[in-house]
Order: structure tokens, then C-alpha cells, then sequence
């Protein structure tokens, strides 16, 4: 139960990294499901059409059943499919089922996140071998009445060095994309999530699923081995399923220890650090040190 509960906070922040199996076993039909082939693209290398609905703002979380994008996918072979972007702007679409017939479908690609600028954002989308892409044109949400906008963006997230730590000689530092407290409605457990990209390539993706006992930011530390995780992956671990750096309650002999230091209920910022030792992608031993995060936690 507790690891379907993992797979599942990290599939919220729209990160597939774990969903890597090519079979499912169907309780209703008792067969053996694979994952559909297929491509975004045409016979002649073309990305087939995709739509943009509805409007996207800034500081403001949109809703699935009013902006969302409908992307067209050539189905070579029917089966379970799970297809996401990448992380931009704060925020990125997903969305998974099953394809029950070859040819032209259309799915809906759910938003998750919040934009955080005003501007065009371009996403990546990746399905079998192909990739295509689309861009949402964030609007400003001042004057609108839905919150977000209005005046001096607060530019605690948007720092190069929101979130950093150190792996031997290498150090890996970006922005805060999303950061905000949630509620798995499986266990009622309440966990803070930090969830940001590289600032050199913005292809690496830092998550911090952070256990509150209490149901509030308090400060204290958490330990990875005690109902917490961290990850850390690239656009490959994205595509195939692997972590770069990982440590939660099932990676055996291995522990990060998460430390929140400050929190600030009036401007809802976070402070912490965090260090210890994760599984590597070679099954080995990563020590992560130096590792600290400033974040504007989402109300």
C-alpha cells in the first residue's frame, strides 16, 4: 500500500519516473495488458494537430475541465499509455489510460502546477519514440479577480539556487517550480512537496516529498527512511523510469535527512536543508551533502 502511495505523489507532480513497467495485469478481462505503440507524428514526420483549451494565467491554478490540451496520437498498437511534458513556467500536462483501438485517437492532456510568469511556455511531449510539442501563452491574471498578478512578483522560486546540493564534485541547483502542501487521500497523510528543475539545463528535476505529521509546516527533521523522499532525475530517468539520486522508505540501507529550518506563515516561505546518503542509478551509494532549499509555499 505505502509504495502504491509513493508512486502516486510522484506521479501527481506530473514525474513518471517509476511508472516503468511494459505489462499490467487486468482484473476485469484477467489478460495480460501491454503498453501502446504508436507516434505524435504523421507518415511523413509531421506532429499531428494538437488544440489549446482555454485560458492560462499566471499565479493561478487552472482547472482539467477548463484549460487542458487535446493532442492527437497514431495508434500502432492498443494497449496502456502514459504520456507527459516536461516541466515549464511552474507547471506541465499528463495523462494516462488505455488506447482500445489502432488509428487517429485524441486525448486530453491535463495541466498540473501553477504558471508562474506571463509569457509564452513551450512544452515537450513524448509518446513511444516520438516527440512533438505546443505552446500556452500565459496570460496575466491582474484585474481578473482569480488572484495571481497583481504587481511585484515575488522571486523567492525563481532563484538559480532555490534548492542545491553536492555529489562529490558535482553540484546541481535550480529553481523552485512548484512547492506546496498536499493531502494523500489515500493514507490522509500530509506531505510539503518541492519540486523544481536545473538551472543550467532545466532538463533535471529536483523533488522533496516532505512527511508533516501534524498536517503543518512545522519545523524539524524528516527522514527519507521514516515516510519522506527524495529524487533526483534527468529527461532520460523521465522517458525510461530511473532515478539519478533516489532515497524513500524502500531504498534499503539508504537515508537523506531532511531538515526544515524556518517557515514563515505570513509569507508562507520555507527554509531547509537536507544531506545523507542515496541509492544511485547503479545501485550504489550517492552522498548528498550540502544540500539546502528556499522555497514560497502555494496557499
Amino acid at each position: 500500500m505505502m509504495r502504491n502511495t509513493y508512486l502516486l505523489l510522484i506521479g501527481i507532480l506530473g514525474i513518471a519516473f517509476l511508472n516503468s513497467c511494459s505489462k499490467e495485469y487486468s482484473l476485469e478481462t484477467g489478460l495480460l495488458q501491454l503498453d501502446a505503440v504508436g507516434s505524435l507524428k504523421d507518415s511523413t514526420g509531421t506532429c499531428l494537430p494538437s488544440q489549446v483549451v482555454g485560458t492560462f494565467y499566471n499565479g493561478v491554478t487552472p482547472g482539467s475541465d477548463t484549460a487542458y490540451v487535446e493532442i492527437q496520437v497514431d495508434v500502432d498498437s492498443i494497449g496502456n499509455y502514459s504520456i507527459s511534458t516536461d516541466l515549464q513556467n511552474g507547471f506541465m500536462f499528463a495523462d494516462s489510460g488505455y488506447f482500445s483501438s489502432t488509428g487517429i485517437n485524441t486525448i486530453r492532456l491535463k495541466p498540473i502546477g501553477t504558471p508562474i510568469l506571463q509569457k509564452p511556455t513551450d512544452f515537450i511531449v513524448i509518446f513511444d519514440t516520438s516527440i512533438c510539442g505546443f505552446t500556452i501563452n500565459v496570460q496575466d491574471s491582474t484585474g481578473t479577480g482569480l488572484g495571481g498578478g497583481g504587481g511585484t512578483i515575488d522571486s523567492t522560486n525563481l532563484s538559480d539556487t532555490a534548492w542545491k546540493f553536492t555529489v562529490g564534485a558535482n553540484t546541481y541547483n535550480g529553481p523552485i517550480d512548484t512547492a506546496d502542501v498536499r493531502i494523500d487521500t489515500t493514507t490522509s497523510l500530509t506531505y510539503l512537496y518541492l519540486f523544481g528543475t536545473s538551472a543550467a539545463t532545466a532538463d533535471s528535476v529536483f523533488v522533496a516529498a516532505i512527511i508533516l505529521p501534524t498536517g503543518q509546516i512545522t519545523t524539524g527533521t524528516y527522514l527519507s527512511s521514516l515516510g519522506s523522499g527524495f529524487y533526483f532525475t534527468d529527461a532520460a530517468g523521465i522517458a525510461n523510469g530511473t532515478f539519478i539520486y533516489q532515497a524513500d522508505p524502500f531504498t534499503t540501507g539508504f537515508s537523506v535527512s531532511i531538515t526544515i529550518s524556518s517557515y514563515d506563515t505570513v509569507t508562507n516561505i520555507v527554509t531547509g536543508t537536507f544531506s545523507g546518503t542515496a541509492v544511485d542509478g547503479l545501485g550504489g551509494t550517492a552522498n548528498i551533502s550540502g544540500g539546502s532549499f528556499k522555497a514560497k509555499v502555494g496557499t
